[in-house]
C-alpha cells in the first residue's frame, strides 16, 4: 500500500495540495471575518475588510473555494485512476489521459448542463440562492465556468474509480431476473414519488393544494403509467410517458416541492433517447442485468455532495436551499443541505450522466465526433 501511494502520479499529489492550501487558507479568513458564516442574514459586503496580501489571498480563496478545490478534486481522481492502471499493469484508464477529447467534452457540456437547473430553479421552483458572488458579472465569469464544468466530470470520476474497484461485477445478476427489478423500479418509483407529492399537497395551504390542484397533480404524474401499463408499452416507451409528464409538472408546478419531480423526470426523459441513437443508456444496462454503473453514478453523486456541501459552509461565494415542502425535516441539515433533501444528490449524478451522452450523441449524429467512444459501453462510466 505504501509503495503504491508513492507511485501515485503528480496529478494527485497536486490535488491533494491545492485542497489542502485552500483549506488553510479559507481557515484563516474565516478567523478574519469572526468566524461568519455568509448567508441570507450575512451579506459578504458586511464582513470585515482583509488588510495585508496574506488576508487579501485569502478572501479570494474563499469567494472561489468551489472552483479551486473541484480542479483538485479532479486532479485525485486522474492521479487515483491512473494508479490504479499501473499496479494493474494495464493502460491508462484515467479518463482524462485515456480519451482526453471525451472528457474535455463532458467537461464542457456540464456548463449549460447545470446552467439547465439553474434555470428551471430560478423560473418554476427557486429551491436554492447564491450568496457573497462576485458584484460584477464580468468577476464571476471564471468561477462560474470552472465550477459549473467540474460538477459532472467530478461525479463521474468517482463512479469511474468505483467501477474498476469492482462495482460492476458485484452489481451484474440474471438479466431475466433484472428485468423484472427494471419494471419494478420504472413504475413503483414513479408513483412513491407521485404519492409523496400529493401526501404533501394536502398537508400544505398552497394554490396546489386546492383540490383541482390535487387532483390534476394526481392524473399528470400518475396518468402516463397508468396508460403505458394498459398497452404493454416497452421499458423505453413507459419512462419517456413518465418523464414527460414529470418534467411538464416541474414547470406547472413552480414550487419547490417540484425537486421532487425534477431530479427523476429527466432520467426517464432521456435514457430512452440515448438508447435509441445507439449510446451508453441505463436502460439497456437493466435490460442485460448490468445494475453497476447506476449505483456507481449515484455512489460519485452521494460522495461529491458530501464533499459540495462540506466546502461551501464556509465559503463566502455560496449556496444556501429553502426547501419548505420538508415541513419539521428542513432544519435538520448537512452543513446547509437539508438531509432529506440530499438524498437529490443520487439521481442527479445520473441525469449529469444521461445529459452528457445525450449531448455526446446528437453531436456523433451531425458527423461531430469529438469524443472518442467509451472502450466498454457496457461499463464504462466516462
Amino acid at each position: 500500500m505504501i509503495m503504491a501511494v508513492r507511485a501515485a502520479p503528480v496529478t494527485f499529489w497536486l490535488g491533494l495540495l491545492l485542497i489542502a492550501a485552500c483549506e488553510g487558507f479559507l481557515w484563516f479568513d474565516v478567523q478574519q471575518r469572526g468566524g461568519a458564516i455568509v448567508g441570507p442574514d450575512q451579506l459578504a459586503s458586511r464582513l470585515p475588510t482583509p488588510i495585508g496580501n496574506w488576508a487579501l489571498l485569502s478572501r479570494w480563496v474563499a469567494v472561489n473555494l468551489t472552483a479551486l478545490c473541484w480542479v483538485g478534486h479532479l486532479l485525485v481522481c486522474d492521479g487515483l485512476l491512473t494508479t490504479l492502471s499501473r499496479r494493474r499493469q494495464e493502460s491508462a484508464i484515467a479518463p482524462i489521459r485515456a480519451r482526453p477529447n471525451r472528457f474535455l467534452v463532458t467537461w464542457l457540456v456540464s456548463v449549460p448542463v447545470w446552467c439547465m437547473f439553474d434555470a428551471f430553479n430560478f423560473y418554476c421552483m427557486g429551491a436554492w440562492q447564491y450568496h457573497g458572488l462576485p458584484p460584477q458579472f464580468a468577476g464571476r465569469l471564471l468561477g462560474y465556468f470552472i465550477a459549473f464544468a467540474a460538477i459532472g466530470p467530478g461525479m463521474f470520476l468517482v463512479a469511474e474509480l468505483l467501477q474498476q474497484l469492482g462495482l460492476n461485477r458485484l452489481c451484474a445478476m440474471d438479466p431475466l431476473r433484472s428485468q423484472r427489478l427494471a419494471w419494478g423500479v420504472l413504475l413503483g418509483l414513479p408513483m412513491i414519488i407521485t404519492a409523496m407529492v400529493l401526501g404533501i399537497l394536502i398537508c400544505q395551504n398552497t394554490p396546489l393544494s386546492k383540490p383541482t390542484g390535487i387532483i390534476g397533480s394526481g392524473l399528470l404524474l400518475a396518468g402516463p403509467t397508468a396508460v403505458s401499463l394498459l398497452r404493454k408499452q416497452s421499458l423505453k416507451a413507459v419512462s419517456f410517458a413518465i418523464g414527460v409528464s414529470f418534467v411538464i409538472w416541474t414547470v406547472l408546478a413552480a414550487d419547490p416541492i417540484s425537486n421532487l419531480t425534477l431530479w427523476v423526470g429527466l432520467i426517464f426523459l432521456l435514457d430512452p433517447i440515448n438508447d435509441e441513437l445507439g449510446g451508453p443508456s441505463l436502460l439497456a444496462d437493466w435490460k442485460a442485468g448490468r445494475w453497476g454503473r447506476t449505483m456507481a453514478l449515484m455512489a460519485g453523486g452521494a460522495i461529491c455532495g458530501l464533499l459540495w456541501e462540506f466546502w461551501n459552509y464556509w465559503a463566502i461565494a455560496k449556496w444556501t436551499y429553502d426547501l419548505p415542502f420538508l415541513g419539521l425535516f428542513e432544519p435538520i441539515r448537512y452543513f446547509e443541505m437539508p438531509l432529506l433533501g440530499f438524498f437529490g444528490f443520487l439521481p442527479f449524478a445520473i441525469e449529469c450522466w444521461i445529459m452528457t451522452n445525450l449531448a455526446i450523441g446528437l453531436l456523433n449524429q451531425l458527423n461531430f465526433r469529438v469524443a472518442e467512444p467509451l472502450p466498454d459501453l457496457k461499463n464504462t462510466v466516462i
